[in-house]
């Protein structure tokens, strides 16, 4: 019999609601015996709207340390569940878009992650969501909680 699903992708921000996916993918991977792959996704900015300066590099070097810092914490906590924690940093692009590539690339079973709320119809009406962009064109099956 093969295992339901072999690799788990969690898009992580930080936020509550990715912390939340993250505790639901540690359970089903202890349910599953598959391996949680971590992925953030940070956008380089620039200081001055068109110029990259010293500045804001230094700025996207510390952004990229604390995430760093993250995902080790995020790995520990893992390997004390008996679970296998890959993780990723992913620089620059649209997150649905970069997420959904690694996730073909690396060939995910499943993405769990949550959806956050949109305050105004008017911005539900303008902005798609990455879990809604992701949901459209998603190589594998997605979790939202």
């Amino acid at each position: 019999m093969s295992k339901i699903f072999e690799n788990i992708l969690v898009p992580y921000n930080g936020t509550t609601g990715s912390e939340k996916a993250f505790k639901k993918a540690i359970s089903l991977a202890c349910l599953t015996s598959a391996k949680i792959t971590i992925i953030t996704c940070l956008e380089e900015r620039n200081t001055f709207g068109f110029f990259k300066t010293k500045t804001s590099k230094r700025e996207f070097e510390k952004e990229i340390k604390a995430v760093e810092k993250q995902h080790l914490k995020l790995k520990e906590f893992t390997k004390d569940h008996g679970v296998s924690c890959d993780s990723k940093i992913v620089k620059n692009g649209m997150p649905s878009a970069r997420i959904l590539e690694f996730a073909k690339q690396h060939k995910m079973d499943l993405i769990i992650t949550t959806r956050t709320k949109m305050s105004s119809r008017m911005e539900k009406q303008h902005y798609q969501s990455t879990v809604e962009n992701m949901f459209r064109n998603s190589p594998c099956p997605i979790l939202i909680l």
